[in-house]
């Protein structure tokens, strides 16, 4: 326990501290991944089903589990602007994580003075701040599982469960809080309490719910994953193999979003606990670190897990973001163990113990890893946020034709060019809601008057050889390139075409002869 209670005020100003950068990067900065358009658009559509009064199971249902979207949905059906709504829910949270590092690790040390560190470590750091600003559930999520880890270690099990159950709604990761929990509280405990175990189950069985009535079976949701993992190998066979170069490369991402040290603390406090087997377990005592670490630890687990086993094709730089708030309060309880001198950091058979110079040393060894990692996260995160965005630049010229012509519509597979348009998400078309083959497809470009059709090109990519069958023949529908005429030219294999409707044209063009020949008559 700390030994100095913190005053509301001190809380107030570290809250002050967190959420102002995030807000500012809320407000200004853009998404930092593609995903959060998709998060986005589903919320759109859920806002516009509640003010309609047809919101309904199907509403839930998606390609991720529903809480984020659907609390950003019922936020902005009374202040609007769901983009932006998106955007400062996940600010909140990522200020609600900064809080719970101070809180964890004031827990795990009792000296302000660390919980202080821990705190300015994930507060300022860039990429934390940028993923904070994103409409993402990867900030939002660290949120209620460090807010877990919290309940456990004050031993209130009830309230663990219910945050494990919003976190089992939010990502699919929090269901290993069904098992890691129960775990913890008999540890500590020797018992489990009932209320505690029966709220556990209850988010993934609405989950399952959702899915049987939303899909027709209660697997629904993971048929769906199993198809995007197989385009996406499709599109990238080597996506299917776990070579050396690959594995090499998704594991330096995951150490740069979780932070070399923390992941080095937490290796080591777990070599320490070897020593120990399984004979003198029940004299274990879990303290405050140990919900930590077995909350870090298992996360770990199941990341690689997922990923060796093929359900998770990559393994981005956010997915180390919960790694590294969780690490922090071990850094700090680990930084205070060293100070005290106690018998961990003794040389084997614990006689002389590491000379102070030497843990300075240290110290200022692992200050430096930290400075240089800071350093490299500022100049990643100004060349994501300072780049030409080619989804802007096609987002823009959408955008003066959407003004120009208000009954626009648009065949458009990005979410983040139709989100960036600001055009009414209901004047788009998607490979979602059109025919695969190629007649059909074209008779729904015309019966939907849609004029024009923009997409990404990439390997594998089924439209883009639809289109130049499409452009290359003769039919009652015709296909121009077009270019935008700003000085930002379209980039990152972006094609862009003008549907014309042969008939509609034949028929423009007789009309503008006649008028011409009247005027001469």
């Amino acid at each position: 326990m700390p030994k100095d209670p913190i005053a509301k005020g001190q809380y107030l100003l570290l809250m002050l501290a967190a959420l102002v950068p995030r807000l500012a990067g809320a407000i200004w900065l853009p998404n930092a991944f593609g995903d959060a358009y998709s998060y986005t658009e589903q919320i759109y559509f859920m806002q516009r089903a509640l003010l309609a009064g047809s919101f309904g199971i199907a509403n839930l249902f998606g390609f991720w589990l529903p809480l984020y979207q659907l609390v950003c949905a019922a936020v902005s059906t009374v202040v609007g602007t769901p983009f932006l709504v998106a955007k400062l829910v996940s600010a909140a949270a990522g200020t609600g994580v900064c809080l719970l590092v101070f809180a964890l690790a004031l827990e795990l040390t009792a000296d302000r003075r660390l919980a202080l560190l821990g705190f300015i470590l994930i507060a300022f750091n860039p990429e934390h701040v940028l993923y904070s600003s994103s409409a993402m559930t990867d900030v939002p999520h660290a949120f209620l599982v460090l807010l877990c880890a919290y309940c456990c270690i004050k031993s209130r099990w009830v309230m663990a469960s219910s945050v494990a159950l919003l976190a089992s709604l939010l990502r699919v990761e929090g269901w290993l809080l069904l098992i890691l929990i129960p775990i913890l509280q008999l540890g500590r405990e020797r018992k489990v309490a009932p209320l505690a175990a029966a709220l556990l189950p209850v988010g993934p069985l609405l989950w399952l719910f959702v899915s049987w009535q939303a899909g027709g079976s209660p697997f629904k949701y993971f048929e769906i994953r199993n198809e995007y993992i197989v385009q996406s190998i499709a599109a990238a066979p080597a996506l299917a193999q776990l070579t050396l170069r690959r594995v090499g490369r998704d594991l330096l991402f995951l150490i740069y979003g979780a932070n070399p040290v923390t992941l080095l603390v937490a290796l080591g406090l777990v070599l320490a606990f070897k020593r120990r087997t399984f004979k003198s377990f029940s004299r274990w005592e879990i303290t405050a670190g140990t919900v930590v670490l077995s909350f870090f630890v298992a996360h770990v687990v199941f990341l690689l897990a997922a990923y060796f086993s093929g359900n998770q094709p990559d393994l981005w730089p956010r997915y180390g973001l919960i790694l590294f708030a969780l690490g922090l309060p071990l850094v700090s309880k680990t930084i205070a163990q060293a100070q005290d001198g106690i018998n961990r950091w003794q040389r084997p058979h614990g006689t002389d113990r590491i000379e102070p110079r030497h843990l300075s040393l240290v110290f200022r060894l692992v200050a430096c890893l930290c400075c240089l990692h800071f350093c490299a996260q500022v100049v990643e995160v100004v060349r994501l946020t300072t780049r030409t965005d080619a989804d802007q630049v096609a987002a823009q010229f959408l955008r003066e034709k959407y003004a120009a012509d208000q009954s626009l519509r648009v065949y458009c597979d990005e979410p983040a060019i139709r989100v960036l348009s600001g055009i009414p998400l209901e004047r788009f078309v998607n490979q979602y809601n059109s025919p695969p083959d190629k007649q059909a497809f074209l008779d729904s470009l015309a019966a939907r008057h849609v004029r024009y059709l923009i997409y990404k090109e990439g390997p594998g990519s089924q439209l883009g050889v639809l289109v130049r069958e499409i452009a290359g023949a003769r039919g009652q529908v015709a296909l121009e390139k077009v270019s935008p005429q700003s000085s930002e030219p379209f980039s990152e294999g972006i094609q862009l075409y003008r549907v014309d409707d042969l008939q509609i044209l034949a028929k423009k063009r007789s009309s503008t002869k006649q008028q011409h020949a009247d005027h001469y008559d």
